[in-house]
């Protein structure tokens, strides 16, 4: 099953031929997102082994019996959730994202998207798993190379020469500066790109910046730049503990799209951004 570099509540993670082993302690110490979702009180070595053995003993993570079709919506507003109902009203009609075991690909179906994203977290190198590899192009995916190339501008290459118009390319605050090199390539290549920047906790000041400037979606995680700089500079906030932030109006419809999807209750007001409550951040924000 080879080896897997991620992060997870700042924790750095390898995964090798199934087994956890935790390089690093994780940074964030308590987050309300995790709380919910996995009952994480207070982050430590074994809460992260924890939640990565249900990721593995459920899906099928990091495995050759990854599950790749999913409907379930686990995240109020996460990035596969906002990319599933996007797809399913015609807003983007196909996605540059990253799975284990594969790397950079391109996705086309809402179900199969949702399975991929769900649940990751922090991919930074992955090793290929050929039974991944083989579903997901049974399931009309590309995959950019052998290697598990983690490459979302190539990706984003690819889903243009495939004719795809709508294109959503996830991307991780550590790499801000794909942000700048997708719009440039979309100006190049005569289509957008649709910019969501993920896994943004521990972003420095500039790469914050650079996002505010070039992305459309921007997840705050435990980012205290994230709110300073991209959240005043938002045109919508959704969410409080872990807000996500619309910088372009194309960013816009798709969060609002999200609210209309979304089952739950929802309270839609003005305010000055970012919206926070200082009790439901997480801790602390770095």
């Amino acid at each position: 099953m080879g080896e897997h570099l991620l992060e997870m509540a700042k924790a750095l993670i390898l995964i090798k031929n199934g087994q956890i082993i935790v390089l690093r302690e994780p940074l964030i110490k308590s987050c309300p997102l995790r709380k919910e979702l996995y009952g994480c009180e207070e982050e430590s070595k074994e809460t992260v082994e924890r939640v990565l053995r249900k990721h593995m003993d459920e899906y099928g993570m990091y495995g050759p019996e990854r599950i790749l079709e999913s409907h379930e919506k686990p995240v109020s507003f996460g990035a596969s959730e906002i990319i599933m109902d996007a797809m399913l009203e015609g807003l983007v009609d196909a996605a540059v994202v990253v799975c284990e075991g594969a790397g950079t690909i391109v996705v086309n179906k809402p179900e199969v998207l949702q399975a991929i994203g769900a649940h990751m977290t922090g991919l930074i190198a992955t090793d290929p798993i050929p039974e991944i590899i083989n579903k997901l192009r049974d399931k009309g995916c590309f995959i950019i190379d052998e290697r598990c190339t983690i490459d979302q501008v190539r990706g984003f290459r690819k889903a243009v020469e495939l004719g795809f118009k709508k294109i959503v390319v996830t991307i991780t605050g550590g790499r801000a500066d794909d942000a700048r090199s997708l719009r440039e390539t979309g100006e190049q290549l005569g289509v957008r790109p649709i910019v969501f920047a993920v896994h943004n906790t521990g972003i420095g000041e500039n790469e914050a910046r650079t996002l505010a400037q070039y992305a459309d979606i921007v997840w705050g995680c435990a980012s205290r730049y994230v709110r300073e700089i991209v959240g005043k500079s938002s045109k919508v906030q959704i969410g409080v503990s872990i807000p996500v932030f619309a910088v372009s109006e194309l960013g816009k419809k798709l969060v609002l799209n999200r609210a209309y999807h979304f089952e739950g209750t929802l309270v839609i007001h003005r305010a000055s951004l970012p919206f926070e409550y200082e009790n439901r951040q997480p801790k602390p924000l770095l």
